[in-house]
């Protein structure tokens, strides 16, 4: 996995999945639930999980390139 574009294709295919699981679900119950300034925050901390997630997921790529040279 030492080809940074089989990384990102692989990294693209998990921020879809993650987007329709956390974004849909989280998404879902902070519409339903939180108002006003509460949404947007909320909002902000889903999109900051997100970008964690993905940041995480590149990080283990990294780290299994490490590994094998």
């Amino acid at each position: 996995m030492n080809v940074p574009t089989d990384r990102l294709l692989i990294l693209l295919i998990v921020a879809t999945g993650l987007a329709v699981v956390i974004g849909g679900w989280a998404g879902g119950l902070v519409h339903a639930e939180a108002t006003g300034a509460e949404e947007i925050g909320l909002r902000i901390g889903i999109g900051a999980v997100f970008f964690l997630a993905l940041l995480g997921i590149w990080h283990v790529f990294s780290g299994i390139d490490e590994e094998r040279s």
